[in-house]
């Protein structure tokens, strides 16, 4: 897990240096909004210029909103990846930041400390993001949070990604193919104005909503046994609930793991410099 290390030295220092770090502290730090280099550029060539220096593990903190029209006809398969796996790091950085915080809540909930009002109003609102049941203890809340506020591997979701637009080249307003009821009667694909906005709801669904526990319980399992928890082709089977009414979506998003290695190497993609 690539967090871990950050994980484990943030919560050490806390224990140690509880005057140094105060969790209120962390929690505003958190939920105040980062200055963002978000773009629209208007050709395809623009947007190749500005991710120049990125390569398939090094990534520019550059988030674009929208791609060029141009880019079904100028644009290539690892200008997409970057692109998008600018947006899903941004997402699983914010789900680390947030299990940093619930393992300190959950460490001063062990010691019988009281919670702040501003860590109270924090948890209670990470329980509504993470569709947290709310009428279990805090204890069993603590855990479900845990389990949810993870990363969602880049390759995965690329590969979700690929299979609903072929590599941007289509249907770009509903990205990884997300469906939901838009009135009492249309279950079909949710429409998104942004790249940004497509790409938060997705990790939210995937970490937050019931279907996916079985696919979260199995990146758990992966992490603390050891193995290659981010090779997004280990998780593909545990899609069959992303769209039921296809029974070989799971084999399809395999399919493209298999032929295209730049969606495995994206596994491995961080920020440049971090």
């Amino acid at each position: 897990m690539r967090y871990l290390y950050f994980l484990i030295v943030v919560c050490t220092f806390f224990i140690r240096s509880a005057h140094a770090l105060v969790l209120d502290d962390f929690i505003k730090k958190i939920n105040t909004p980062a200055q963002e280099q978000i773009v629209s550029p208007a050709t395809t060539e623009e947007l190749r210029r500005l991710f120049i220096n990125a390569t398939q593990t090094q990534i520019p903190r550059i988030f674009v909103e929208k791609l060029p029209a141009d880019f079904a006809v100028k644009g290539d398969k690892q200008l997409y990846a970057q692109v998008l796996a600018a947006l899903l790091l941004r997402e699983n950085e914010k789900a680390i930041q947030d299990q940093v915080a619930i393992t300190l809540l959950k460490q001063k909930y062990d010691k019988k400390e009281p919670w702040t009002e501003i860590e109270r109003g924090f948890f209670d609102r990470l329980v509504d993001k993470y569709d947290v049941v709310a009428k279990k203890t805090v204890p069993t809340q603590l855990e479900q949070l845990l389990l949810k506020a993870d990363e969602v591997p880049i390759g995965l979701a690329l590969a979700q990604s690929v299979y609903e637009t072929d590599w941007g080249k289509k249907q770009m307003e509903s990205p990884y193919g997300q469906m939901g009821w838009l009135n009492d009667e249309q279950y079909e694909k949710i429409p998104f104005d942004s790249l940004i906005r497509a790409t938060e709801s997705y990790v939210k669904e995937m970490n937050g909503t019931p279907n996916y526990f079985t696919w979260r319980i199995r990146r758990e399992r992966s992490e603390y046994g050891g193995a290659q928890r981010n090779r997004s082709y280990n998780f593909a089977l545990d899609l069959r609930v992303y769209r039921p009414e296809d029974p070989v979506y799971p084999m399809q998003i395999r399919k493209l793991i298999l032929a295209n290695p730049l969606l495995n190497q994206m596994d491995n993609a961080r920020f440049v410099g971090e």
